[in-house]
């Protein structure tokens, strides 16, 4: 990922979270696993009432963050990760080159969101950038 800030100069993100949503805060469905720089926020796309997260080398019950229930009617979850915390946003220039989680588990860094002027409707464009895995390449 170009301009990263990973540990050691790395440009690969370096935690990765575990989140899960639900209708009802005791029901839980997995989303995926997203991934972050240390200290990064990370967006959710169409998230459910509840979110759910803990870090992927942490699998104790202990390690769950939330429930945390929606709290506006944006479309999207800005979940501060340190802290614990969830807010409902319309992204703006600030969230530009964040994370966005997608239902199904799949994530793309925000390159740019726009809103009509009714707050009706919006487009917002995602990068993805991967890798095959070495089993999966040809000789």
């Amino acid at each position: 990922m170009e301009g990263g800030s990973g540990e050691g100069g790395s440009d690969e993100p370096d935690r990765s979270w575990i989140v899960e949503t639900s209708r009802d805060g005791r029901k839980w469905r997995l989303m995926g696993t997203a991934w972050t720089f240390t200290g990064e926020p990370l967006i959710v796309h169409a998230a459910g009432r509840y979110l759910r997260y803990r870090p992927t080398e942490d699998d104790s019950e202990e390690a769950w963050v939330g429930p945390l229930e929606r709290d506006g009617d944006a479309c999207m979850a800005l979940l501060d990760l340190s802290a614990g915390t969830r807010t409902e946003i319309w992204p703006g220039e600030a969230h530009l080159g964040t994370p966005v989680f997608l239902p199904g588990g799949e994530a793309g860094r925000l390159l740019r969101f726009e809103r009509s002027a009714d707050g009706y409707s919006w487009r917002y464009a995602l990068e993805f950038e991967g890798e095959t895995p070495a089993r999966f390449r040809s000789a």
